[in-house]
């Protein structure tokens, strides 16, 4: 329903037009009939409507004076003018407040009602009309922060023109008037971790979150503009027109922002503060060096505001000789000294924090030291599966971590677990060794060509490392072992068979039957005739 304000001095008139048109079934509800202009402003200034009919010649307030002050103050307000007077000058200021039609008196119930459906129906367009604009207004205005992240998504990567940049900000109200630029982005630390503690919070959520916090802290300010990127983190392209105090305070924010996080989402937050550009077409380098300065997030544990042109002055230009901390490493890994391992890996550490080695950079150097380790363990003999597990598992493991500190822990524990475990290998190995050893013996103690050089050409070992495990495995040398086995043999044959001396020797491997009679003696206090007559007996 419209509604419909009637205002005419003649009571007839208003009487007339108030009972003869049925107004509800031609889609209008009649607010009632006003005498003068005076009496249908104090109305119109309680309710609105929504088309005013209304006589020109009235006390108080004419019907001219009433359709300016309603084109001034109510402009959707629709008029009618119906009037005796015909004439040019008030058609004329008709026209010029926009009035709908200028009616001439008498006018018949049947022509005002036509009228009436016809406005109607102009009416019910226009409505159609508003209501699609609203529709369309809303649409834009929800997808707002939509198209203005695209815009600027676009212009960080320098694909606007000068004259795109400038009435693209001014459709989507982007401030982008200073002089100076510095980009910052905003990177939640351990997402993952915190997404698993807090498992009903969706990441989308979070991320928004951290974008919603930031803007409004940056909006209060009123020193920049906060928008997402493609990977949902969030950005802020901040603005000044003097160079002096702007990094300074570029700071502050950024701080502000990360408290801000960590108090209100319980989440770290590191901010990495890109350097600063004279012209937006810039802005694009601003934050590749922004993205770049996260990276030492990685170096520094995270949870802080890192600055570009800061971390520009810091960096060292030397490189770094992995070469000699590998070695150091692999000496304090064979040594069996956890507390070196420690130590070592620790100033390791240390030195790729001071030269700000980037993430990739230190990767590629975990991967060098785990392959030397593995190198050092096939030399040893020592590669099993369980070692080659292991190392496969850690590097796996060390792509997944957010910070130098945990990939030290991860080092430190690899290193002690390779050092307990070769110390461990190594006795098992070396046991395994003495007691192929002692089955040649057994196998081969006749033969009088056998020897230490013989038994280590047979284990492939060195007969220094060889003499070191099968003493410490049965407390005696390979010598002493071999001749002790032909002793006991000797002294069989003696017993249960009637060969003689030289006989004997010759079967236990002694090719010399005197050098054979000198041993057995020193072994048994008798020669081999006497032990012979005394248990042949």
């Amino acid at each position: 329903m419209y509604k419909v304000l009637l205002v005419d001095d003649e009571a007839l008139i208003r009487e007339a037009i108030s009972e003869n048109i049925k107004w509800e079934e031609h889609g209008f509800e009649f607010l009632g009939a006003c005498e003068n202009g005076k009496e249908a402003i104090d109305r119109i200034n309680q309710e609105v409507p929504d088309l005013l009919i209304t006589d020109i010649c009235m006390p108080y307030v004419d019907g001219m004076e009433l359709t300016k002050y309603v084109y001034e103050t109510y402009p959707l307000t629709k008029v009618i003018i119906i009037s005796g007077y015909d004439e040019f000058e008030y058609a004329k200021t008709a026209v010029k407040y926009k009035v709908l039609e200028y009616v001439l008196k008498p006018i018949t119930a049947f022509e005002l009602t036509e009228l009436l459906d016809k406005i109607k129906t102009d009416f019910d367009k226009e409505s159609l009309k508003n209501k699609n604009l609203k529709k369309i207004r809303e649409a834009y205005m929800s997808n707002l922060p939509v198209l203005k992240g695209r815009f600027l998504n676009s212009l960080m990567q320098g694909n606007l023109l000068p004259e795109d940049i400038k009435k693209k900000s001014e459709d989507y109200g982007v401030d982008l008037s200073g002089r100076y630029f510095a980009t910052a982005m905003i990177q939640g630390d351990d997402l993952e971790e915190y997404l698993k503690r807090h498992h009903n919070i969706k990441e989308d959520l979070v991320l928004f979150s951290i974008y919603n916090i930031t803007e409004e802290i940056v909006s209060k300010a009123k020193c920049g503009v906060t928008f997402q990127n493609g990977e949902d983190k969030t950005i802020v392209i901040f603005q000044s027109d003097k160079e002096e105090g702007f990094r300074s305070r570029v700071f502050d924010i950024c701080t502000q922002i990360r408290s801000a996080l960590n108090q209100y989402l319980k989440i770290d937050a590191t901010i990495g503060i890109g350097k600063t550009v004279a012209t937006i077409s810039w802005l694009n380098r601003s934050l590749e060096s922004a993205r770049a300065v996260l990276e030492y997030r990685f170096l520094l544990g995270g949870n802080v505001v890192l600055d570009a042109r800061e971390l520009g002055k810091n960096k060292t230009s030397f490189g770094l000789d992995i070469s000699v901390w590998v070695d150091k490493i692999l000496l304090s890994i064979k040594a069996g000294d956890t507390l070196e391992i420690e130590k070592v890996i620790q100033s390791f550490v240390l030195k790729l924090k001071t030269d700000y080695v980037s993430k990739n950079r230190i990767i590629i150097y975990i991967q060098n030291i785990v392959l030397s380790i593995v190198n050092m363990l096939e030399e040893a003999g020592l590669s099993n599966e369980e070692f080659m597990e292991g190392e496969y598992t850690f590097i796996n493991r060390i792509y997944m971590l957010n910070h130098l500190k945990d990939i030290e822990n991860e080092l430190i524990g690899f290193c002690i677990k390779v050092s307990q475990g070769m110390t461990s290998e190594k006795d098992s190995y070396g046991n395994r060794q003495a007691i192929m050893a002692l089955d040649y013996i057994d196998k081969n103690y006749s033969n009088s060509e056998v020897s230490l050089n013989s038994v280590c050409h047979h284990l492939a070992m060195s007969t220094s490392y060889f003499s070191s495990i099968f003493k410490n495995y049965t407390g005696e040398t390979f010598i002493e072992a071999l001749t002790k086995k032909r002793i006991e043999k000797a002294k069989s044959l003696i017993e249960h068979t009637s060969l003689k001396s030289y006989e004997v020797a010759n079967e236990v491997g002694f090719g010399d039957p005197h050098y054979f009679s000198i041993i057995f003696k020193k072994h048994t206090g008798y020669t081999p005739t006497e032990y012979a007559k005394i248990k042949r007996k």
